[in-house]
């Protein structure tokens, strides 16, 4: 059985832009990073959270995206996977994204 509940939303500040690139399909890619900084509560305690979180947007949102400045505040919905076959390393594909 395969399971489709995979969305994320997280709010953070843009801490990288990477270069606006083009598939071989011509679709828009920008990868970036977010850094995401909150109190959260785990078993009744207040913790501090700190952690960046690799990004990537496509077509039209890849377009908005490199228009961003560095350190925007900005809120992310998407889905996590991985970020290729050989790289175990979790990306965010973004589907929606706000600045806030």
């Amino acid at each position: 059985m395969q399971l489709e509940c995979n969305q994320t939303i997280i709010c953070g500040k843009i801490a990288k832009l990477g270069i606006l690139r083009y598939t071989p399909a011509g679709i828009a890619v920008i990868e970036f990073t977010v850094k995401h900084v909150s109190r959260q509560k785990e078993a009744g305690v207040a913790r501090q959270i700190i952690l960046d979180i690799l990004a990537v947007a496509l077509g039209q949102l890849a377009l908005t995206v490199a228009g961003f400045k560095l350190d925007s505040t900005v809120k992310l919905i998407g889905f996590l996977n991985r970020k290729s076959h050989m790289n175990q390393q979790l990306v965010l594909h973004t589907d929606h994204i706000e600045l806030i």
